[in-house]
């Protein structure tokens, strides 16, 4: 049933174009709903008016005085209707639904593949196959060698991308083929993105993640010293991890390596928006939470490294995302594709450098206008990790005119 006075819940919402119309498109930031729903322009003020103080006949009054635009009674009950169906409005139905959805979550001994047959396939040979063909392809690095044959100092640490496989295939590829020949570890600890918003600065699960190759094990010994020690509830916002892609993306890079060769394990940490310290226009040195986790962190991998465990950091991310797509006036043309390029190559200069601060500061300078969604799990990999120093395996752009996102793939030792 339709609420009196409707009220839209916070949505993830992104222009585009759909048969040559704009719309706009509205998903759900914390994936408790799978609904996209596609809106064209002119019902953009139907949409601003639902607030929980308007009624449809308000809606439809104020639309036609402020726009000079009639819209139908039965138009904006349709498309309201289909905001409800979706749970894309706030209400009693929707707290139901919400607290059935999280429940099952919670409950469940396992986190499910959440994108297997959406964003890669489903079928485990299928799967295998795609994943070889990043390896082999033009632009891929080749299939790796044997661990140790190359010569490279072991691997500490590895950047690696969380766009989809389709556009960042190959460059995962250079950071797994740098962990397949390099990592001796036992648990690699997964700094992931994480795109929905969370109370907490650091997430974890302990769920074992459910991927088309099998399961890739949580290890909990090294996930309940790691929260025990942490100043935050880890597990405050463990339902983030249900629909959240970076993390599920390495879960399957990892299985492929890994399944029938020799028993790795991770730990999966989201990784909340440094948002509030680019806007005050300082470092995350020295907040209570950043410093808190970290050191939690470095002594819960020592603690495991002095027991002869070896641990790996890997950061899941992707770096600028530009464009009408997310936010900004006007296309990217080849000019800011050259611009971009520049400094993001900055930025990684002093990721290799193992220089969290500088390479904070790469990002934050000018408010982060690149909108790099990688910049808080580097810095506290690099500041978990201490000394260290790298490499640039791959540089990459999808140079999408409407909304072109850069990635990366650097090796640490």
């Amino acid at each position: 049933m339709i609420p009196d006075q409707p009220r839209l819940r916070q949505l993830e919402i992104t222009p585009t174009e759909q048969d040559g119309q704009q719309v706009i498109v509205l998903r759900d930031p914390y994936h408790l709903s799978d609904a996209m729903l596609m809106v064209p322009m002119g019902l953009v003020p139907v949409l601003q008016r639902l607030d929980g103080f308007h009624t449809l006949e308000q809606i439809q009054e104020e639309s036609r005085r402020e726009h000079k635009f009639d819209i139908p009674i039965n138009v904006i009950r349709q498309a309201v209707s289909q905001l409800e169906q979706a749970h894309f409005l706030e209400g009693e139905g929707f707290e139901s639904f919400r607290q059935t959805v999280e429940d099952s979550f919670l409950n469940a001994p396992v986190r499910p593949s959440f994108l297997a047959g959406q964003s890669y396939d489903a079928d485990p040979a299928s799967l295998r196959s795609a994943i070889e063909g990043f390896f082999t392809a033009e632009g891929g690095p080749g299939l790796p060698a044997s661990n140790g044959a190359n010569g490279h100092s072991p691997l500490r640490g590895v950047v690696a991308p969380h766009i989809d496989f389709n556009r960042g295939g190959s460059t995962f590829a250079w950071s797994y083929r740098a962990v397949a020949e390099r990592a001796e570890a036992d648990v690699f600890v997964v700094l992931g993105t994480v795109h929905a918003p969370t109370f907490s600065t650091y997430s974890l699960t302990k769920k074992h993640f459910e991927t088309p190759l099998g399961i890739m094990k949580v290890d909990h010994e090294f996930a309940d010293s790691l929260a025990g020690r942490a100043p935050e509830d880890m597990f405050r916002d463990e339902f983030a991890q249900r629909g959240e892609h970076s993390i599920e993306f390495q879960a399957v890079f990892l299985r492929y390596l890994y399944a029938g060769a020799r028993s790795v394990k991770f730990v999966p940490v989201l990784v909340g928006s440094f948002g509030k310290f680019v806007v005050e226009g300082k470092s995350p040195r020295g907040d209570e939470r950043v410093e808190g986790f970290v050191e939690a962190l470095r002594k819960t991998a020592d603690e495991f490294e002095a027991a002869g465990k070896k641990v790996c950091f890997l950061a899941s991310v992707d770096l600028a995302h530009v464009g009408p797509q997310f936010g900004d006036e006007k296309p990217v043309d080849a000019l800011q594709l050259e611009a971009l390029e520049a400094q993001d190559r900055a930025s990684l200069e002093a990721v290799c450098r193992g220089d969290a601060e500088d390479f904070y500061w790469s990002v934050a300078t000018d408010g982060d206008a690149r909108k790099v969604c990688g910049l808080a799990p580097i810095y506290t990999m690099l500041r978990a990790m201490g000394a260290c120093e790298g490499e640039v395996l791959r540089y990459s752009q999808w140079p999408d005119p409407n909304g072109t996102v850069t990635f990366c793939s650097v090796a640490i030792h």
